[in-house]
């Protein structure tokens, strides 16, 4: 009998690779980077306060910052210009003196206006010469008296106006009713207003009365 033969030798199958990669992919994911983002405090501000534009999700080594108005880069909105390694601030064409910027790149905008209502967007300039960009906005409304917006305070007085008329009719009507002399309603209104001087007992038509 002739020497046992070795057993065969089973070779990797494609698809077991497969899964085995798939497998190590399952284990390990990699580190995802957080956008960058605008928070605006308050999103709604009164005329005259001040509002915060807030970066979210700064990257690391970065150069410089850029605000801008508006919803995309463009130097001629350019607000200010901020450098970290020197930490100088250059104002752009759109500054007008309201606007602070800081170090974590924030941008405060002081006693605002109803032309301050609408999108601003911040460039991020890296270390390797990348831009990010995020938009950020918030509206300005004029504050009026309190709990007590401009058509509320319209509709009160036109409402109390109304009123006083039909209260004036209603009483000039009741007088007219109660009397009944054919006298107009004008005429009775102002015959109430007016006194009356009668030389004697009044009788009606035939004694004159002198108006004053």
């Amino acid at each position: 009998m002739g020497p046992p033969l070795a057993a065969p030798h089973r070779e990797c199958i494609p698809w077991q690779g497969l899964l085995l990669a798939a497998s190590l992919l399952t284990f390990w994911n990699p580190p995802t980077t957080a956008q960058l983002t605008i928070e605006s405090r308050p999103f709604n501000v009164a005329e005259g306060k001040e509002v915060l534009l807030l970066a979210h999700n700064l990257s690391q080594n970065l150069i410089g910052y850029n605000w801008h108005k508006g919803e995309r880069v463009d130097a001629k909105r350019l607000i200010v210009a901020y450098v970290i390694g020197t930490k100088q601030t250059t104002p752009g064409p759109a500054h007008s003196g309201r606007e602070m910027i800081y170090s974590n790149a924030s941008l405060l905008i002081q006693n605002v206006t109803q032309n301050d209502t609408g999108s601003y967007t911040l460039q991020v300039i890296k270390g390797d010469l990348e831009n990010e960009e995020a938009t950020g906005q918030f509206r300005v409304y004029q504050e009026n008296a309190p709990g007590l917006p401009v058509g509320a305070v319209a509709s009160m007085v036109t409402g109390v106006l109304v009123g006083v008329a039909l209260v004036a009719a209603l009483v000039c009507f009741l007088l007219l009713a109660k009397t009944r002399r054919p006298w107009s309603l004008p005429q009775l209104c102002l015959l109430d207003v007016l006194p009356l001087r009668c030389p004697g007992p009044p009788t009606w038509p035939q004694d004159s009365c002198s108006h004053l």
